[in-house]
């Protein structure tokens, strides 16, 4: 295996390990949140002049859909990191 091929490795694999510790996280409660931030997404958002922080409050229904987008996402990184 080639230098470039285990560095990326080793950054999908932490990736995974932070996106199963979230779905399990967040898989054991019942609401959940997104907060909007203008050019990037991230869970909180500062306020920023005349922008204050934008919050949207997540029913379970939601949460779940978000999850299971969350859930194919990690597949995907599993099957790249098996494939390298």
């Amino acid at each position: 295996m080639k230098t470039e091929d285990l560095n990326l490795a080793n950054r999908i694999n932490e990736e995974i390990k932070e996106l199963d510790l979230f779905i399990h996280s967040a898989e054991s409660v019942w609401t959940g949140k997104i907060i909007k931030k203008d050019s990037i997404y991230i869970f909180k958002s500062s306020a920023y002049g005349c922008f204050t922080s934008q919050e949207f409050n997540m029913n379970t229904t939601i949460k779940n859909r978000v999850l299971s987008v969350l859930r194919e996402y990690l597949k995907e990184l599993r099957e790249q990191l098996a494939s390298i």
